[in-house]
């Protein structure tokens, strides 16, 4: 594709905050020199006429060393995909340390092998012999850096399309899930392969359970009792201590949030709604008792079911429980996961775990309150859908009415906090403010901006003046859904976005402390990008900020100037292709080996931050292969979909639980707390078509 030899037009390659050179003598290599004031800075190689047809290929691989001073996070896209679920596919990143070269593949099917026909497979983020889009319409590849404090060096060679995919015919492929819900046409290390697998395995796992109950310096709550000691006040709360951000459990023992989400029976939930030929073994709706692990779902955010109304799932998790412990399976199942949560150093029950095992006051657990059925601002966008209109009556009483739903609130010593709500689409600063003005003119988020510019510029001539619009009156400017030059309105739009961020914040604040006055607010698990304003308004209302991490460390992660305040990461997780699984999550591993090794970097890394209380991996089972509502089928378990542990992940998992208090408490005596260098702001979890809308 580029070797960049041969005359190479360096014409063809597009900057974003970067400079290009060809560098060698014989074999020329692109190097490329960056800056750090756009989001993503890099280049983006555009092929001089027409496209390739990648169809033939697996991987798009490329050389690149890091010949600068500093670490590079790094992002290589393949192709110009539409948003949406392609945009993501068609990328890989990766961390580069000064010096090291890699030869790195980004995959562009699902598979090494594709179908010999057409033969699309529904409602999955990667189904077998997929193209993940259209590889006869490629024409440019894209490497930026994933938001630098440093100036960078790349020199980037050896483009290519590589690996020839094998062709395979469709016959017999289907059904392609077997009746355990695992995928059926390959096999692994612990793949269970009837009843009896399960059944033998929990009660090894039992024993194992048994020899090795957990860290003895446990507390009840997962507290270090050994540590130092402080004011036992029954509730959770942040403290400092020795420069180090802790949580401090009810008993007053410092507390380091070691957790993980979604715990619970209901990880492998798939739609078979127009689906059933790809499940080997669905039981009739009424069978006892499997028919009764059936559900029905409406609608989704993403993917193949987003336009349904009612749909059929299946809960393979569920129904595999009962295979391996019969009746009772919902007691045991507690039991069990308790008791490995435990055993792995785990000591707390992260977003959207089980009610039943969060109210059985064995292990430390978090709330995650949704807040719905609100209006929303019409012309706004986010990949969970639209935001609020905190100034409709709407907000907060959807608010109070999400909280009211809370069990014991108030006094539950057992409940760290109070996620409320996750991956709010708050957008680049401004943003919501201009999906203000393009809204219709009932909207109420509209109607006080207007207020607000009325009582500013007294007539709608002077502001036309500083904005350089023609709007002929203030109804004018209320019904036209026409936005102004954000340069010129961008004091009135940054102010207006910081309204709505302050009466989101203070919204919620209000109504959760007039029913959990002691319990923490965790924030509103923040992702994505999130501006200096959103982070600095969160600071003022969050006893604990949130965010979903997902990189490899996290030691750059931090707030902006001046701001000191405990932060929890809400998720992060890696996964691989080893066991059956058909997509790897947000970041990948080479095995299953190499998912504890990561683990144990990442978590080691938040352990040395100074503000990170707490790392919750996502999430406890794995996601089914044929995908949950919006298409996710990742390899993201400690357990599979079978309940097997994925043990190579779950021994470095109780490994880094054995020592995490004293490792953190002896960094931080010994000066070995690592200073983050960027603010939360360069280290949210950021799409690629976001820094790329920031940097233009």
């Amino acid at each position: 594709m580029f070797d960049f030899d041969n005359g190479f037009d360096l014409s063809t390659v597009q900057t974003t905050d970067a400079h290009v050179s060809l560098i060698g003598n014989g074999n020329k290599q692109l190097l490329v020199e960056t800056g750090y004031q756009a989001g993503g800075p890099g280049v983006t190689i555009k092929r001089p006429k027409g496209s390739w047809d990648l169809n033939p290929y697996y991987h798009v691989k490329m050389d690149i060393t890091n010949q600068g001073e500093h670490p590079a996070a790094i992002i290589f896209k393949v192709g110009d995909p539409a948003d949406g679920m392609e945009a993501w596919q068609m990328e890989i990143r990766f961390d580069l340390e000064p010096g090291e070269t890699k030869t790195v593949a980004d995959d562009i099917a699902t598979t090494p092998w594709r179908f010999a026909e057409s033969f699309p497979l529904m409602g999955m983020r990667a189904a077998p012999g997929q193209a993940k889009t259209d590889l006869s319409a490629i024409d440019q590849v894209k490497i930026t850096i994933s938001y630098p404090d440093n100036k960078h060096k790349l020199v980037i060679d050896n483009i290519r399309a590589t690996n020839p995919v094998r062709s395979v015919g469709t016959e017999g492929y289907l059904p392609f899930v077997d009746r355990f819900g695992q995928y059926k046409h390959a096999d692994w290390p612990g793949k269970t392969l009837s009843v009896d697998d399960m059944r033998q395995q929990a009660t090894e796992e039992e024993r194992q359970l048994a020899a090795h109950p957990g860290p003895t310096y446990f507390n009840k709550f997962g507290g270090w009792k050994d540590g130092p000691r402080f004011e036992a006040t029954g509730f959770f709360r942040a403290q400092k201590h020795e420069g180090v951000w802790w949580l401090v459990d009810p008993e007053g023992c410092l507390f380091w949030s070691h957790g993980v989400g979604c715990v619970g029976p209901d990880a492998a939930i798939t739609g078979t709604t127009d689906r059933e030929s790809y499940f080997e073994w669905l039981p009739p709706k009424d069978a006892v008792p499997y028919g009764s692990f059936y559900g029905k779902a409406y609608g989704a955010s993403h993917g193949f079911y987003k336009g349904y109304g009612e749909r059929d799932t299946y809960n393979f998790t569920a129904s595999n429980l009962y295979k391996k412990y019969g009746e009772n399976w919902r007691e045991r199942d507690a039991r069990v996961t308790h008791a490995r949560l435990r055993s792995w150093g785990l000591n707390t029950l992260g977003v959207a775990s089980d009610k039943a095992l969060c109210e059985s006051d064995m292990t430390p657990y978090t709330e995650t309150v949704w807040v719905q059925d609100t209006k929303k601002i019409e012309a706004s966008q986010g990949y969970w859908g639209k935001f609020h209109d905190v100034f409709d009556p709407s907000f907060r009483r959807q608010v109070k009415l999400a909280l009211a739903d809370r069990r014991r609130p108030g006094s539950d010593p057992w409940c760290i906090g109070f996620f409320i709500e996750n991956e709010l689409s708050w957008g680049a600063e401004g943003s919501l403010a201009i999906a203000t003005l393009a809204s219709p003119a009932d909207q109420a988020a509209k109607q006080v901006f207007i207020e607000d510019l009325k009582a500013k510029y007294g007539t709608i001539s002077a502001l036309n003046a500083v904005w350089g619009t023609t709007h002929a009156s203030w109804q004018a400017l209320l019904e036209t859904t026409a936005t102004p030059d954000k340069a010129r309105a961008w004091e009135d739009l940054q102010a207006f976005y910081a309204k709505i961020a302050e009466i989101y914040f203070s919204t919620v604040h209000e109504e959760m402390r007039s029913i959990a006055p002691r319990v923490m607010y965790l924030g509103c698990r923040l992702a994505w990008a999130n501006s200096d304003i959103v982070l600095r308004t969160a600071a003022k209302y969050a006893d604990v900020m949130s965010m979903n991490k997902y990189d490899y460390d996290v030691r750059d992660v931090g707030l902006p100037e001046g701001l000191d305040k405990p932060i929890v990461i809400g998720e992060f997780h890696f996964g691989a292709l080893d066991r059956g699984s058909l997509h790897v999550g947000i970041r990948e591993a080479f095995d299953q080996s190499q998912r504890g090794e990561l683990y144990t970097r990442y978590v080691e890394s938040a352990l040395l931050n100074p503000y990170i209380v707490g790392t919750h991996w996502f999430q406890y089972g794995d996601q089914p292969p044929t995908g949950r509502g919006d298409g996710e089928n990742y390899n993201v378990g400690l357990v599979d979909i079978c309940d097997r542990p994925f043990f190579e992940l779950t021994e470095r998992v109780a490994e880094l639980g054995q020592r995490m208090y004293q490792f953190r408490y002896d960094a931080a005596v010994k000066g070995a707390i690592i200073q983050p260098r960027k603010s939360a702001r360069a280290n949210a979890m950021q799409e690629d078509k976001d820094m790329h809308k920031r940097s233009n």
